[in-house]
């Protein structure tokens, strides 16, 4: 919107009309008879003009007028929603002081080998259950060996083992997948320790629930749905951080996104343990948020960023 000598502009609006003049005009007769009331006064043009468009998204009309004296810009509407108006720029001011500086989110190396080293122990470990019969049964999640029996690392150790070569390879490939893009998104290491943290509080959550039953679960599908709730969370405190509170809704859309492909993938098929696939997606939520929290609070340091 250019403001160009003394003519005044006309501009149509969202069901409303603004009109920008300059000098003398039929305007000063309008404030004198009580047609019009002053709404709001700022220095620049450009700032008029951005809480004239606040007017004219209520539906309403507004009118600048430049005063000759100050060089200021003021804005008037008519007087029965002046104060309506003025309520709606000080909500306006509000947000735009609550609205946080764009934040880079840094992007980091893939932590390939760390996938490559994840890869290899699940298949070590697959094989040193074929060996060894009573292997799985020491070291899988167990709700009484560990509610009652205190051996709290089988909520961790059962995250290595699995039921047969197609329950390895299905956490394989769904897994790496997201383990990758933690990585890329909070760091190789910090998203593999989120991952296996995630999965294992998963685990150990899932024994608590359903102590005293017996209930036993294998597989490293806790930490993958951990990862997906991992990428959710810091989707979710970025969208958060990039949009003003007025705009709440934007954060959900990751969370969103994250049920639906916890409902698609991790809540059907024979043997599916579906306590334990949405506590590590809590968790992960959780740990993601923190962790994208935390990050987006200092600078990356030298030598993170891909």
């Amino acid at each position: 919107m250019v403001l160009e000598g003394n003519r005044a502009l006309a501009f149509g609006g969202i069901g409303g009309i603004l009109t920008v003049t300059i000098g003398m005009t039929g305007t000063d007769q309008m404030v004198e008879d009580g047609g019009l009331a002053v709404v709001g006064e700022f220095a620049t043009a450009a700032d008029a003009q951005e809480y004239a468009l606040v007017v004219l998204a209520m539906n309403l009309d507004c009118w600048i007028k430049m005063e000759a004296q100050t060089g200021h810009f003021v804005v008037f509407a008519e007087p029965a929603y002046a104060l309506a108006i003025r309520d709606e720029f000080a909500l306006y001011a509000a947000e735009q002081e609550l609205r946080a500086e764009p934040v880079e989110v840094p992007l980091f190396k893939s932590g390939v080998e760390l996938a490559i080293l994840w890869i290899t122990s699940l298949l070590v470990v697959f094989g040193m259950q074929g060996e060894d019969a009573g292997f799985t049964d020491r070291f899988c999640n167990s709700s009484l060996a560990v509610i009652r029996d205190g051996e709290w690392w089988r909520p961790f150790t059962s995250l290595f083992l699995h039921g047969d070569l197609n329950h390895m390879i299905g956490n394989i490939g769904f897994g790496v997948i997201f383990c990758v893009l933690v990585a890329h998104t909070v760091g190789p290491v910090l998203g593999w320790v989120l991952i296996l943290a995630s999965g294992a509080i998963g685990n150990l959550l899932t024994a608590g629930i359903r102590y005293p039953e017996e209930f036993q679960s294998v597989g490293a599908s806790t930490a993958t749905f951990g990862a997906l709730g991992i990428l959710v969370g810091v989707g979710a405190q970025v969208a958060w951080q990039a949009r003003s509170y007025r705009k709440l809704g934007a954060s959900l859309v990751p969370v969103g996104a994250g049920v639906i492909m916890l409902g698609w993938f991790g809540a059907g098929g024979e043997n599916t343990d579906v306590a334990a696939h949405v506590a590590g997606f809590g968790v992960g939520a959780v740990l993601g948020l923190a962790a994208s929290w935390r990050q987006m609070r200092r600078p990356p340091a030298q030598g993170e960023a891909a």
